[in-house]
Formats: C-alpha cells, structure tokens, sequence
C-alpha cells in the first residue's frame, strides 16, 4: 500500500479523520516554506540586479562621466584663479615700488594702504587655493572609489595639492 494512493487516504481517513487534515496541513507547511525561501533568494538576485543597474547603468556611467569633465573644469578654472590672485600680489608690489625698497621709510599712511591691500591679496589667495584643493579632494575620493574609475582620466586628473601658501 502506497501512501500516496487514494485508497491509503480512504483507510486512512476511515481510522481518524485528524490524520488526513494533518499531512494536507504538513504539506502545505512545506510548500509555504518552500515558496518562502525560493523568493527570499530570488529577492536577493533581483535587489543585486536593482543595484548594478543604478551603479552601472548608461544614465549612471553618464552622470559619473559628467561629474568628472564638470570637476576638472572647476579645478582648471581655480588654477586661473590661483594664478591671477598671485599676479595680484605682484601688481600691487610694483604699484608701491616707487616708495622703494625700505617700508620703513615709507609715509605712514601709504604702510597702511600697502598692508592692506597685500593682506587682502594674500587672504584671497590662501582662500581661493583651499577650495582648489577640496574640489581635488573630492575629485580624488570618488575616483578612487572601485565603481567611478573608468571616468577618470589621465589629463583630466590634477594634481593632489596646489603648492602651500606661507603668509610673510
């Protein structure tokens, strides 16, 4: 006699008929666990799939892409900034020059005016510099990171810090 055969189910629910309720609800416990895992898995390769799709999809490599070339533009256009607030300094060197050489012997008011003039140039200076170097700093973090490397390239890539500016 089979177990699954009807007749086994007859004799079977003839003797107790809890004993029939009881595999019908044994069964379906199983498929219920069954269907439970098999999506609990299939969730995790459709979340995975989700992810590489939003990490490397086209509109994601376009934005990352994108993000790069606006980056080394910034970086490109605080490199002329840098250089222009350092001729500022040189300009305003040269526009003094004709008290000589000797600040000391200078006009008290024009000292003032120098002084200034030469710390605001070196403030901008330092402070124009600084963001320079964060807009590296993030510019390096996120090709560093294992997803954005393909987007960064070598004559886009700066260099780590501008130069250190020492106030004189």
């Amino acid at each position: 006699m089979s177990l699954n055969s009807y007749e086994g189910f007859e004799k079977a629910a003839e003797k107790c008929p809890l004993s029939i309720l009881w595999r019908i609800f044994l069964f379906g416990l199983l498929i219920v666990a069954v269907l439970g895992v098999v999506g609990y898995v299939l969730g995790w390769f459709g979340e995975a799939a989700q992810v590489a799709q939003k990490e490397f999809g086209p509109k994601a490599a376009l934005a990352k892409y994108e993000w790069f070339k606006e980056q080394s533009a910034a970086i490109k256009k605080m490199d002329q900034d840098v250089a222009m607030f350092e001729q500022r300094g040189k300009d305003i060197d040269a526009q003094y020059a004709s008290y000589g050489a000797d600040h000391a012997k200078w006009p008290l008011d024009v000292r003032v005016e120098y002084n200034r003039a030469k710390g605001q140039s070196r403030d901008d200076l330092v402070a124009v510099a600084s963001q320079r170097n964060n807009l590296v700093k993030e510019y390096n973090a996120a090709s560093s990171k294992f997803n954005w490397t393909a987007f960064q390239t070598n004559p886009d890539k700066p260099n780590l810090n501008f130069q250190e500016y020492v106030v004189r």
